[in-house]
């Protein structure tokens, strides 16, 4: 399955699950599902792919997560877990091991609440889970001690890789806030996570045994059935009072349309009022953004701010800095009629970085810099040496 087709058919599942959201027990109506928070700690055995048998490449796992459930099929979980992983050289028969830790945020959907509603009491769930990783290798010593050789050509002493997540699992109900786990997971990362090039992603499998602990009740008395009690309650009291209460409510309809009515009247006045408002502060706005956005230009294949565009710069963050209510998009170019267009998507990138680098040094805020770049396949003017630019657009 491509990505494409994996994030249409996330998206169809979480739209069930939007339709499905009736937090009540299937076991127990009068009780409903409360958001809460859980520790969990999963200790097993990690499997890295490789050219040699399952064993050799087997390592110890070891994870520590916070999960939040809110949603009585939906939760996320943040863990930092991580230990050791293997590679081999199938030619020599050396097996290396190094060591690695990696933050995850996993978003979990427990497919026994999304097919069969929510249970508070419910012994096994079985829930799929998908995220990211941050992963950090280090001490990778082993085989560093095989480069001598030429055997690995992806060695590297420490590295950070970004790893894509998927996985199942199961829990098992052992008391109000226990719970032992059971899961497998894969997780998808650079071709250089076993020092070794073979043109494709590693895959790191973990197999945990795990028990989670919850913080907080995981469910509550339930609202709508609290609410279905207390109307039964006043049904009888409501049809007594319903009588006496219609003679009233006719004459206070009538005051209430006239009230409406001229309550209307207002509102139409202040409503345009504020449309008038509002269409001259647009007005304005997009008057300022005219006359305040910048061009910085660059000299062929540089990415130098030159002095006197360096000027443009410091007055568009003196602006800035005046006009709190205001950000800039930097959008960075290249022009087509010189370099490559990889090469110029990093010309581009490198010029916005540097504009980027003055406002922050002339004092703006960089929560208030957007910044972009688009190499040579956008080319804002007709002119080459004007397409070598940087283009700062207050919003």
């Amino acid at each position: 399955m491509n990505f494409k087709k994996f994030t249409l058919t996330l998206a169809a599942m979480l739209v069930c699950v939007g339709l499905y959201a009736q937090p009540q027990s299937k076991s127990d109506e009068s009780v409903e599902f409360r958001p809460h928070w859980d520790l969990q700690l999963q200790g097993g055995v990690g499997h890295t792919i490789g050219e040699t048998t399952v064993g050799k490449l087997m390592s110890p796992a070891v994870v520590l997560s916070t999960n939040y459930r809110f949603h009585h099929a939906m939760g996320v979980r943040f863990g930092l877990g991580g230990w050791q992983g293997k590679g081999a050289v199938v030619c020599t028969d050396d097996n290396y091991s190094f060591n690695f830790i990696q933050l995850n945020a996993d978003y979990k959907l427990d497919l026994s609440a999304l097919i069969g509603g929510y249970n508070h009491k419910r012994p096994v769930s079985v829930y799929a889970l998908a995220g990211v990783g941050f992963n950090y290798g280090f001490d990778n010593k082993q085989a560093q001690s095989l480069v001598d050789a030429d055997k690995l050509e992806y060695l590297w002493d420490k590295k950070a890789f970004v790893a894509g997540r998927f996985g199942l699992g199961v829990d098992f109900r052992v008391a109000e806030r226990v719970s032992l786990n059971l899961e497998a997971n894969a997780n998808i990362l650079s071709d250089r996570f076993n020092s070794k090039k073979a043109e494709n992603v590693d895959w790191q499998f973990n197999y945990l045994v795990g028990v989670s602990y919850s913080f907080g009740k995981k469910h509550q008395t339930s609202k709508v059935w609290a609410a279905e009690q207390e109307a039964l309650k006043r049904a009888e009291e409501a049809r007594i009072e319903a009588e006496r209460v219609a003679a009233e409510k006719a004459a206070e309809e009538a005051a209430k349309a006239e009230a409406a009515r001229v309550a209307a009247e207002k509102l139409a006045k202040e409503e345009a009022a504020k449309a008038e408002a509002a269409r001259v502060a647009a007005a304005v706005r997009a008057q300022n953004i005219a006359d305040n956005s910048q061009n910085v230009f660059f000299a062929i294949g540089s990415t130098y701010v030159r002095k006197a565009e360096l000027e443009k710069i410091t007055r568009i963050a003196e602006w800035l800095k005046n006009n709190p209510d205001y950000t800039v998009a930097v959008v960075g170019y290249a022009d087509k009629e010189t370099g490559t267009a990889s090469g110029n998507m990093k010309l581009s990138e490198r010029r916005a970085q540097n504009v980027k680098k003055a406002l922050l040094a002339a004092g703006v805020e960089e929560a208030r810099i957007e910044l972009d770049h688009k190499g040579d396949t956008v080319q804002p003017f007709e002119k080459a040496a004007e397409n070598r630019v940087v283009i700062c657009t207050l919003e």
